[in-house]
């Protein structure tokens, strides 16, 4: 069996715009460059043989994102994690290298939640106790439903409070208020967006500013 690495990878504000789609793209062009010797695929279109995990949306940045490549030659992680560094663009940057035990076979999946950073700006002022207020009153409700717009399927309407594991009012003022929110992600969790939208419906004249994954952990 060939030997898999897992990577943590930094997203920055200068690639925030970038999809995942272009992700892919630039990490298989920084392993050609870095000379990583990753296995590949077999076939008419051999690619190299990595998995991601759960995707950003367009325009967050991100400490969090994980890669696990399969190479066809042990290197140690440390190794491989510098020269991806001196092969990738700048915006990127890994951050962590580790070996994937033998038997586990899948590391990314076991990932099923995410906490963020929510920075939102609230005009000249924040009225400080009303953003407190909303986050604790979508935290005691039952459900907190919100729309999901979706072109080719139609609006959704969703309940994301038993995907909604925590949100702490981390800062306020000076026009902006920080939120950190965790959640259970996947098809049936919730996103970043779906707190913004709640937290919307109960604040006027707030609108988030910044998104940034800072983790990701399972949650059983």
């Amino acid at each position: 069996m060939m030997s898999r690495v897992m990577l943590r990878l930094r997203k920055s504000d200068e690639v925030k715009y970038l999809s995942h789609l272009d992700l892919m793209r630039v990490f298989e062009f920084g392993l050609r460059r870095a000379r990583i010797p990753v296995a590949y695929t077999e076939g008419f279109n051999p690619r190299p043989k990595m998995s991601f995990g759960s995707a950003i949306s367009l325009g967050a940045t991100s400490d969090d994102e994980r890669i696990v490549l399969e190479l066809a030659a042990d290197m140690d992680p440390y190794e491989l994690k510098e020269r991806l560094n001196a092969g990738l663009p700048g915006g990127y940057q890994v951050l962590d290298a580790e070996t994937v035990p033998e038997g586990v076979k899948s590391p990314i999946s076991a990932l099923n939640a995410s906490r963020f950073r929510l920075t939102f700006c609230c005009g000249d002022e924040c009225d400080c106790p009303a953003i407190e207020s909303a986050v604790r009153g979508i935290l005691d409700s039952p459900e907190v439903r919100v729309t999901r717009i979706r072109e080719k399927k139609g609006n959704k309407e969703v309940d994301i409070r038993p995907s909604l594991l925590s949100a702490e009012v981390t800062g306020c003022g000076e026009g902006s208020a920080v939120i950190e929110v965790a959640v259970k992600m996947g098809e049936s969790g919730a996103r970043p967006q779906d707190f913004v939208q709640a937290l919307g419906n109960r604040l006027a004249n707030i609108s988030v500013r910044k998104t940034h994954r800072l983790e990701q952990f399972h949650e059983d």
